[in-house]
């Protein structure tokens, strides 16, 4: 009806079937818009402010330096707070530091520290053993700040990827 006030008087019922059949549409439900669905993808699990990734970075050295420096540097997983600093050494006293200063400069209360297994942070490769002893310098005053330090998998950088 729509088609001969519109397009052609003259049109048959059969003429219009064979010219949509044509053209791949055999029902008029084939002519509606067929809703927009998105892949239902596995939502990011949510963290309170408290989980921090801590990893070092190397700066590289200028032409006017004397020596290599580090770039120390804090995100936390569910604010993106970052706190960075620039340490001449990337030694546990220095990552001890950089840790004391991140607690005292963060706005919230660091519950869990996630870093990698580099020798600043743990004895973990070191100590021919799969967990750390903790009695490294990291590891003492993660507990003396009541946080948990957790280490990634030896070779998967991806994991402490945010950093």
């Amino acid at each position: 009806m729509v088609v001969r006030e519109f397009l052609n008087p003259a049109v048959s019922r059969a003429g219009l079937a064979r010219c949509l059949k044509r053209y791949g549409v055999n029902r008029l439900r084939d002519l509606e818009p067929v809703p927009v669905t998105t892949p239902s993808s596995k939502p990011f699990k949510d963290y309170e402010p408290g989980f921090v990734h801590i990893d070092v970075k190397y700066l590289p050295q200028m032409p006017d330096e004397t020596q290599r420096r580090y770039l120390f540097v804090a995100i936390d997983r569910a604010t993106r707070w970052v706190f960075v600093q620039i340490r001449p050494h990337k030694t546990a006293a220095a990552a001890r530091a950089f840790l004391a200063a991140t607690a005292k400069a963060a706005p919230f209360n660091i519950q869990y520290v996630l870093t990698d297994n580099g020798s600043e942070f743990t004895d973990r490769l070191f100590n021919q053993q799969k967990q750390a002893s903790g009695e490294h310098g990291f590891d003492q005053l993660c507990t003396i700040l009541s946080i948990e330090h957790r280490l990634t998998k030896p070779r998967h950088p991806q994991t402490n990827g945010m950093v």
